[in-house]
């Protein structure tokens, strides 16, 4: 998916295990990391989130986060674990 400013949006969602504020980073240009705490529901991020980003970009980062028919990858980091779009 493109960004609204162009180019291609790469998106990672981290979920992380223990006490962690969900955010949003972007590390590089064309990349958008968020950080969501293991356990955590996605009606509670949707709530929190659905003001702060575009809510086209949220369904797709709920998306890559929840439904398990979307190409993703998912890295086992430590405790966490990583999950990437497939294009």
């Amino acid at each position: 998916m493109t960004s609204q400013y162009g180019g291609k949006l790469d998106i990672e969602v981290h979920l992380i295990r223990g006490e962690t504020v969900t955010g949003f980073e972007f590390p590089e240009p064309g990349k958008l990391r968020v950080l969501i705490q293991m356990g955590t529901p996605k009606e509670r991020v949707i709530e929190h989130c659905s003001k702060a980003i575009d809510p086209g970009l949220l369904q797709r980062v709920i998306k890559l986060w929840t439904d398990p028919d979307h190409p993703r990858q998912m890295i086992e980091s430590g405790r966490n674990l990583i999950i990437r779009e497939i294009a």
